[in-house]
Order: C-alpha cells, then sequence, then structure tokens
C-alpha cells in the first residue's frame, strides 16, 4: 500500500483532534494502524500546613536590589522558513548508515526534493521538501525522535 505521507499526516491529524482514539486501514496485505492513548489522570493529594505565628524582629531597611539586566532575547525564526514534521516517527538524514546525506546545510533544494527519511510505524516515508530553496541549518539530530509539527529545517 502507498498512502501518500500528506495523508498520513492529515489522519494524525484527525485522530489527535477528535475523540477517536483509534483508525485502522487494511489494503490487501498492508495495514495501516494509527492509535493514541488516552492521558491517565492521577488525583493530586495535597498537604497543608497549619499557620504559625512568626516573631516579630525589628530588621534595618534593606535598599532595593538593583533590577537585573534583560536578557538578550533569542533571534525570533521566521515559520514560514521552517520545514515542519509531517508525523512522529525516527529522523534520518541518510537512506543507510552507509549512505550519503540527502541534503547539507548550505545545499539548495527543490520542493520535490527528498530531504530526508521519518521512520513512523516500520515504515520508511521519504520526506520532500515542501519548497524550493536553501536549507539553512538542520535543526534535528540524525537518529533522533520527532513529534508532529516539529521543525526539520530551517531555510534562508
Amino acid at each position: 500500500m502507498q498512502i501518500d505521507i500528506h495523508k498520513i499526516a492529515k489522519l494524525i491529524e484527525i485522530v489527535s483532534k477528535s475523540d477517536v482514539s483509534e483508525i485502522n486501514l487494511k489494503q490487501g496485505e498492508e495495514e495501516l494502524n494509527i492509535t493514541r492513548e488516552k492521558a491517565v489522570v492521577q488525583p493530586v493529594q495535597s498537604v497543608i500546613a497549619a499557620p504559625v505565628a512568626a516573631p516579630v524582629v525589628a530588621a534595618p531597611a534593606a535598599a532595593p536590589a538593583p533590577a537585573p539586566a534583560p536578557a538578550a532575547a533569542p533571534a525570533a525564526t521566521d515559520e514560514a522558513k521552517l520545514m515542519k514534521s509531517p508525523m512522529v516517527g525516527t529522523f534520518y538524514r541518510s537512506a543507510s548508515p552507509t549512505a550519503a546525506a540527502f541534503v547539507e546545510e548550505g545545499q539548495s533544494v527543490k520542493e520535490c526534493d527528498t530531504i530526508c527519511i521519518i521512520e513512523a510505524m516500520k515504515m520508511m516515508n521519504q520526506i520532500q521538501a515542501g519548497r524550493s530553496g536553501v536549507i539553512k541549518k538542520i535543526l534535528v539530530e540524525n537518529g533522533s525522535t520527532v513529534e508532529f509539527d516539529q521543525p526539520l529545517f530551517e531555510f534562508e
């Protein structure tokens, strides 16, 4: 069964936004299962201490501490320049451990070029660039787990 990656991502999105917890598709000998586990809510037990009167002690007034300097905000990345993961899975930069990476930082790509593979449910899904451009930065380590909609690449 050759299912389009975008269709799989859409099915995952439907499951995550609905009360549906599982979708099973079967075509011939190929089968696709998408399952979402419900979060289990654990009751929280809180302990409240009885108030205790504090002794009154006169202390000299301290000078107010100087305000800390504002931290430099990290440079905001333009969302339009990010290529995000269409699914949950394991990110691979090449077709095999001995093969060359599909793309490198600074490399130009076309819209339909394969730029990585995401393994999901034992299926290797070739991910194509969603647009043409130059890869500015690869945001994910090879072999790491990625989440749906997680930024993978930043374009210039």
